[in-house]
């Protein structure tokens, strides 16, 4: 077992991987070479072409986050965004495929399809119900990357086989936690300490080796692009409660982000002291409350946290072990294509971290 394998595992928290084994061919995460489609549980939700209370829109997306495509549809429907419903949230550097639910009644009779930069949504039926994150059953992934080698297949075959047998840590990947700016968590916890001092600083002031150069001297000089949604309403704030704000509008991503990140904490807690099996179980976040919390009690004071304060984190249960299924792998022409599905709320950057390590690239 090797520990912090990709440049990014010390900042977000993953630690552990189940071997050095590794694809030597490097896969860089790009819309073209990463792809995920969504498999919602339309049935459950009463589907229908013709009629029901809420439209479903098909959403088709590249190079662009679903949030500043929730922005654009509401915009273009001439509702507020709160009024645009989403199951997940999918990598922007990908080709994504998701859906989005609008009340029937806020739409006009005659629409059936949107265009936007970026981005397609159209318009497939109707459901009965309101949707909610259960009827997200999971994500199917696919990757493709050029390779000449033969053994990059192998070990590639040898690593998907155990994976699926053994399972991995269910850590909080990367897109949780940004790429260009890894600090989303960071974020967070000066939401939760209250520290607008702090949180300004992070947000506008500091920089990181993978961002855009042209983004760093945007921020300190304080004139700041469109494409910077949050940061612009921040500065326009004045400051005050500007870091309210940007909680309530990013929907607590970064308070969430920050219970991810001490949850991927408590993995690697757990794997030094029991070992890999012992994730085999269902384990709190660090918003649960009472008996719970020991768990996380040293984690709690490294961190400087209140444990009254972790009430804001938000309590919910996660499998601590997670098996990709649907698996496939083929090599064509020196493309090696590698595809598999994952439950709900669980990281193909975990899985493709343990098969690439630090060949990973990420944008």
């Amino acid at each position: 077992m090797t520990y912090y394998p990709h440049p990014l595992d010390y900042v977000t928290g993953l630690k552990h991987v189940l071997t050095h084994r590794k694809i030597r061919a490097e896969l860089e995460i790009t819309p073209d070479t990463f792809s995920v489609e969504e498999i919602v549980n339309l049935h459950g939700l009463g589907f229908d072409k013709d009629k029901g209370d809420y439209a479903v829109f098909r959403v088709v997306k590249k190079s662009i986050d679903s949030l500043r495509v929730k922005r654009r549809l509401a915009k273009q429907l001439g509702i507020p965004e709160s009024n645009v419903l989403h199951l997940g949230l999918k990598d922007k550097e990908s080709t994504s495929t998701q859906h989005f639910f609008v009340k029937k009644t806020l739409i006009s009779r005659e629409l059936r399809e949107l265009h936007g930069e970026n981005f397609t949504a159209i318009l497939i039926g109707f459901t009965r119900v309101k949707p909610t994150r259960k009827s997200l059953v999971g994500n199917r992934f696919k990757v493709r990357l050029e390779t000449a080698s033969t053994n990059d297949y192998h070990t590639a075959e040898d690593l998907l086989r155990l994976v699926a047998t053994s399972g991995l840590p269910s850590y909080y990947g990367y897109q949780r936690f940004g790429v260009e700016r890894p600090i989303s968590h960071l974020l967070g916890k000066q939401i939760i300490l209250k520290r607008e001092d702090r949180f300004s600083t992070l947000f506008l002031r500091d920089h990181y080796p993978w961002e855009n150069p042209n983004s760093v001297t945007a921020r300190v000089k304080g004139f700041i692009p469109r494409k910077l949604f949050y940061e612009k309403l921040y500065v326009e704030s004045r400051l005050s409660k500007g870091l309210e704000l940007v909680d309530k509008l990013t929907s607590k991503i970064l308070v969430e982000a920050y219970a991810s990140y001490l949850y991927n904490l408590l993995l690697n807690k757990l794997i030094d002291t029991y070992g890999w099996e012992c994730l085999n179980r269902e384990l709190p976040t660090p918003g649960c409350k009472s008996g719970e919390l020991p768990l996380y009690m040293e984690i709690f004071e490294k961190e400087g946290l209140n444990p009254e304060s972790a009430v804001q984190l938000g309590c919910w249960w996660r499998a601590g072990l997670f098996k990709p299924f649907d698996i496939s792998l083929r090599l064509v022409n020196n493309t090696l294509e590698i595809g598999f599905s994952l439950r709900q709320g669980f990281y193909a950057s975990v899985v493709l971290r343990e098969l690439f390590k630090e060949n990973l690239v990420l944008k």
